[in-house]
C-alpha cells in the first residue's frame, strides 16, 4: 500500500518551476554608472532598458531614472525628450510626483516660472517619499524666487524647514529664509507684516533687524534678545542668530580714511559734483564718531589716474572711491594688483582677470536693458520689437538687450533705429511693424487691378511687446505714434532714461502705461534714512535729472563697509537709494530696481526679479561696457 502511494505521488508530482529570469546585467551597470557620477551614460543606458522592456510599469521606472540621471548631469534636452516619451504612460505612486518635479525643474531652466508653478500646483501626498517632499518645496522656493515673489519663496522654505530633521540642513535652509527676506526692501517688509505675526512675521522681523543693524552688528545683540522674547516658540535655531551676527562682524570693513577721485573740471564736472554731494549726504547721516575721513583728489585727466591712486595710498588712504571715467577704470583693471581697494564708479569690459581689490559700480544703462529683457520674458513676451536712437548709446542698449534676450531663449521680431533729433518716428515704426510692406502690397494690387481699393494697413501679427530706449522727449513722441500705427495694444517697456522721476501735465496722456525700472530714491516717499524733500531744499538739483547721481554718491559711501560681505555670497544685498545692491563674481555691483507703470501717480509694480539667484553661471562673466557720461539722464 505504501509503495502504491509512492507510485501515485510520483505520478502526480507537479513539474518544477523554471528558475527566475536572471536580472538584466545592464540594470546593475546603470546603477554603477550613477555611483561613479557618469550621469549621461547612465541616462542613456536606462533609456535603452526602457526601450526593450515589455512591462509598462517597469518601463516608466526606467524612463524616470533616465530623466533623473540626465537632470543631475544637466542634460536638459534629454530631460525634455524623456518627459515627452512619458506622456500618456501610467504614473503611479512616487513616479507621478517625480515627473511633476522634473517638469517644473525643466521649466525653471527655460525661465518659465508661471508654467513651473502650474506643474507644482498639486502639493505632494504626506505619504510620499520624504526626499521628494523636500525637493518639492525647494523647487517651489526657486520658482517663486525666479518670478520675483520673494515672500512666497521664503514661505516655501519655511515649509521645507518644517519637514527637515537634520540640524545642518535646517541651518542652511533657515539661512536661506533670512537671506531671501533680506532681499526685500525695508518698507516692503513692514507693509507685508501679517497680523498676528506668527512664524512668518517672526522671520520678517528678524530680517528687518539684520538689515537695520547690518552696518553695525555690535548693536545687534540687544534687539536679537528682544526678538527672542517676543517670539519664544519661533523655529529659528539659536546658532542661526549667533552665526549670522558673527559673520556680519567678520565681513564688515572698518575704513577710517577714504580717497575720492573725481574730475573737478571738464565735461564730467557737473556729474562728479552731484556724486560728491551724494557722498557728503551719506557721510553726515553717520554718527559723528563713525564718519570716515574723506580726501578729494582732482581726477580730471584719466591718463594720470595711476600716479593719483599711488599718491592717495601714500597719503594713508585705506580705500578709494572713483575714478569716474571709463579710461581711468580700465587702467586700474590692467594694474594686476591694487594695494588698497577701489570702488570704481564705472564698469568696463572684463578682458582679463581683474585685480581682487577692484570693485565696479555704476548706473549702467546696459544693466537696465538686461532687466527689461527679463521683465518682458517673465511677463510672457516672446517676440518684441526694439526701438533705439541712432548712435553709440542706442547701440549699447540694444546690444545688451539682444544678448540677454538670446540667453533667455527668445527671438527679437525686429529692431529699428530712429533719429533722436527728429520728432517724427513714423518711418522707423512703420518699417519695424512691416506696415510699409502692407502698403506696398496694396499699391501693387491696385496696379494689377487698375482700380482704387479700400485699404487699411495691417501690422505684423507676431509682435507681442515693445522695448524702447528713449529720452523723455522721444518717449513722449514714440508711444502716441505706436498707437497711431495700430500697435496701441502692445505693452511698452523702457529704461529709466524715458522720464525724470515724474510726468509733467503734458506728458501724462502721451506716456501713460509705459513700464520702466528706476531707483528707489525717485520712487519711494521716504528712504528710511534721509528725507528727500529736505535734501531738495538745500540741493535743488537732487530733484531733477541729477537725482540719480546724488543717489549714486550716497550709495557709493554706503557700500564701502559692505564690499567683502556682498562679495561673500550672491544672496547678500544692501538696501540702497539706487536699488537693492548685490555683487557678482567679477566684483561688479548690480542694482535690483523697482518697476513702475507710468501715470499721473506712477504705479509701483514691484522689484526686478533676481534671475541670477537661479543660475550661478549668470553672475560670472557678463561684461559691462558702461560709460559714466552716457549713463547720465538727459536734462
Amino acid at each position: 500500500m505504501v509503495s502504491g502511494l509512492l507510485v501515485i505521488t510520483a505520478c502526480t508530482q507537479l513539474p518544477e518551476r523554471p528558475p527566475p529570469t536572471p536580472a538584466d546585467p545592464d540594470v546593475a551597470r546603470a546603477a554603477e554608472l550613477l555611483a561613479n557620477q557618469q550621469y549621461l551614460a547612465a541616462a542613456d543606458l536606462y533609456r535603452q532598458l526602457a526601450a526593450r522592456t515589455a512591462n509598462p510599469e517597469r518601463r516608466v521606472d526606467y524612463l524616470i531614472q533616465a530623466a533623473e540621471a540626465a537632470r543631475t548631469g544637466s542634460d536638459w534636452d534629454s530631460v525634455r525628450s524623456i518627459l515627452q516619451t512619458l506622456e500618456g504612460l501610467p504614473m503611479v505612486g512616487d513616479n507621478a510626483l517625480r515627473r511633476q518635479l522634473l517638469l517644473a525643474e525643466l521649466m525653471l531652466q527655460e525661465m518659465r516660472p508661471a508654467d513651473a508653478l502650474i506643474a507644482l500646483a498639486e502639493p505632494p501626498d504626506p505619504a510620499s517619499d520624504s526626499g521628494l517632499q523636500l525637493r518639492y518645496y525647494r523647487d517651489l522656493a526657486d520658482i517663486y524666487r525666479q518670478s520675483g515673489n520673494l515672500l512666497e519663496s521664503a514661505n516655501a522654505l519655511q515649509s521645507l524647514d518644517a519637514l527637515q530633521l537634520d540640524p545642518i540642513q535646517r541651518l542652511e535652509t533657515q539661512t536661506d529664509i533670512l537671506r531671501t527676506l533680506a532681499l526685500l526692501n525695508e518698507q516692503v517688509l513692514i507693509n507685508l507684516q501679517p497680523s498676528p505675526p506668527g512664524v512668518t512675521g517672526g522671520w520678517m522681523q528678524l530680517a528687518l533687524l539684520v538689515k537695520r543693524y547690518g552696518a553695525d552688528p555690535d548693536q545687534l545683540a540687544v534687539p536679537l534678545a528682544e526678538w527672542r522674547q517676543r517670539f519664544p516658540q519661533h523655529p529659528a535655531l539659536p546658532e542661526l542668530l549667533s552665526s549670522y551676527q558673527q559673520q556680519l562682524q567678520s565681513q564688515l570693513q572698518r575704513i577710517s580714511r577714504i580717497a575720492v577721485l573725481l574730475p573737478q573740471s571738464g565735461r564730467l564736472a557737473e556729474v562728479a559734483a552731484a556724486i560728491r554731494n551724494g557722498i557728503m549726504i551719506s557721510l553726515y547721516e553717520l554718527p559723528a564718531d563713525k564718519r570716515p575721513q574723506l580726501r578729494f583728489y582732482d581726477a580730471t585727466d584719466p591718463a594720470g589716474i595711476w600716479p593719483l591712486y599711488n599718491s592717495a595710498v601714500g597719503d594713508g588712504a585705506e580705500l578709494v572711491i572713483g575714478p569716474l571715467q571709463k579710461d581711468a577704470v580700465a587702467q586700474l583693471m590692467r594694474a594686476g594688483e591694487l594695494p588698497i581697494p577701489v570702488l570704481a564708479l564705472n564698469q568696463v569690459q572684463i578682458e582679463t582677470i581683474p585685480p581682487i581689490n577692484l570693485f565696479m559700480y555704476s548706473l549702467s544703462p546696459e544693466d537696465e536693458a538686461r532687466q527689461a529683457a527679463e521683465r518682458i520674458w517673465l511677463d510672457g513676451g516672446r517676440r518684441p520689437i526694439v526701438l533705439t536712437p541712432q548712435g553709440e548709446w542706442g547701440d549699447r542698449i540694444v546690444g545688451a538687450f539682444a544678448t540677454r534676450w538670446s540667453d533667455l531663449g527668445g527671438e527679437i521680431a525686429a529692431t529699428g533705429q530712429y533719429d533722436g533729433k527728429s520728432h517724427d518716428y513714423s518711418e522707423t515704426i512703420t518699417r519695424t511693424l512691416n506696415l510699409d510692406r502692407s502698403k506696398a502690397r496694396h499699391r501693387e494690387l491696385q496696379g494689377w487691378l487698375g482700380q482704387r481699393l479700400e485699404f487699411e494697413p495691417r501690422r505684423r501679427g507676431d509682435v507681442d511687446a515693445v522695448f524702447m530706449a528713449a529720452r523723455p522727449v522721444q518717449a513722449q513722441g514714440i508711444r502716441p505714434q505706436l498707437q497711431f500705427h495700430r500697435a496701441g495694444d502692445l505693452p511698452i517697456y523702457a529704461t529709466s532714461h524715458a522720464w525724470l522721476g515724474q510726468l509733467t501735465r503734458g506728458q501724462i496722456e502721451d506716456m501713460k502705461g509705459i513700464m520702466l525700472a528706476d531707483i528707489p530714491w525717485l520712487l519711494t516717499v521716504e528712504d528710511g534714512r534721509i528725507n528727500r524733500a529736505e535734501v531738495a531744499r538745500y540741493l535743488p538739483k537732487s530733484g531733477s535729472a541729477y537725482g540719480r547721481l546724488y543717489a549714486m554718491g550716497m550709495d557709493a559711501l554706503r557700500l564701502v563697509p559692505h564690499l567683502n560681505r556682498l562679495r561673500s555670497s550672491r544672496f547678500e544685498s544692501l538696501d540702497g537709494s539706487t536699488g537693492n545692491l548685490y555683487m557678482d563674481a567679477a566684483n561688479q555691483v548690480h542694482r535690483q530696481l523697482i518697476w513702475v507703470e507710468l501715470d499721473e501717480q506712477p504705479r509701483i509694480i514691484g522689484y526686478s526679479p533676481r534671475l541670477d539667484l537661479q543660475y550661478q553661471d549668470d553672475t560670472q562673466a557678463v561684461p559691462f561696457d558702461g560709460d559714466g557720461a552716457e549713463s547720465i539722464p538727459a536734462s
